[in-house]
């Protein structure tokens, strides 16, 4: 089957003279002038890669990279940031905007064109349908914005709870108050019935939990603490009951850096209720960025005299 590319490019020299070279080489090249009507063509035709400007206006290609490998009908396409840009700082932010390549644009493009040999022979996604064949299945233009609006603002609620988190250990680097602002940070995300901490501390754990007066203490630290030595981390430091109430649909997510386990985040949900992917992408999001505070954490006993994990 015939590979189809799209090319969002603003400039019409350089989209006459992109595309030439492409169709010599047996693609079908589909074509869009700016990053809105691109992320259209996309959305309506699902091409098997696409190659777009960095300068653009409106929606830059940027912006468009992180929209597209933010989405889950588009993640799985290759994206190739073409630009005259070629600095250090342009090229680090292309790659962390998603792009499977950020090349420069140069006389005949050879390097464009290895880089589609090699993206293309790589992709290991699935044949995907081709929306165009059913007008039923074309999205409309506000049904487009809508969804641009949404990944957008799902991109700005992800880049606060990072800031949020990793503000937990700006200011004293103290277990209980470390505990505290993210008790205080996932109630105002979440709601739980119960939500535990538990921090590698060398030979044994430590566990801090934000338990109500409806649910044992006692019950819930030996229920995290089993967990705990499961999942490979030490005893806890206190000694816990054997028995404990078993709690259904529990929420539980290691925090590792580096090939070393610091601890794990256990949130309990209320009686009946089942958390959403959504949910488990940000306790995962915020586990991520409480590796970094836990280490701070861990480097600051440390340097106390303090026992942590190597």
């Amino acid at each position: 089957m015939t590979q189809r590319l799209l090319l969002i490019e603003d400039s019409p020299t350089q989209s006459l003279s992109i595309r030439k070279t492409l169709e010599s080489e047996g693609y079908v090249i589909l074509e869009a002038k700016n990053g809105a009507e691109g992320l259209v063509r996309a959305y309506n035709e699902l091409p098997d890669l696409i190659i777009s400007d960095v300068i653009m206006s409106g929606i830059n290609g940027y912006q468009l990279c992180r929209l597209v490998k933010n989405d889950p009908d588009l993640y799985s396409i290759p994206v190739i940031l073409l630009t005259k840009l070629d600095g250090s700082i342009d090229r680090f932010w292309g790659l962390k905007s998603g792009a499977d390549r950020y090349i420069a644009k140069e006389p005949g493009f050879l390097n464009l064109m290895r880089a589609i040999r090699e993206l293309l022979s790589e992709s290991k996604a699935p044949q995907r349908l081709r929306m165009l064949s059913d007008p039923k299945h074309t999205p409309t233009p506000e049904e487009i914005n809508n969804r641009l609006n949404q990944l957008l603002e799902r991109l700005l609620f992800e880049a606060t709870i990072i800031d949020e988190v990793r503000r937990i250990g700006e200011d004293i680097l103290d277990l209980e108050v470390i505990t505290e602002k993210l008790f205080a940070l996932l109630t105002s995300i979440l709601s739980y019935q119960a939500a535990a901490l538990v921090v590698n501390q060398g030979p044994h754990s430590a566990v801090m939990l934000d338990c109500p007066k409806d649910l044992s203490t006692q019950s819930m630290k030996a229920y995290v603490g089993k967990i705990a030595l499961q999942l490979g981390l030490p005893p806890l430091k206190d000694e816990v009951p054997r028995t404990f109430t078993m709690l259904d649909n529990t929420l539980t997510q290691p925090i590792d850096m580096s090939g070393l386990r610091l601890g794990l985040l256990v949130i309990v949900p209320h009686h009946n209720h089942i958390y959403k992917p959504g949910d488990h992408k940000v306790v995962r999001l915020i586990s991520e960025q409480l590796s970094i505070v836990l280490r701070l954490y861990q480097s600051h006993a440390q340097r106390s005299g303090q026992t942590v994990p190597n």
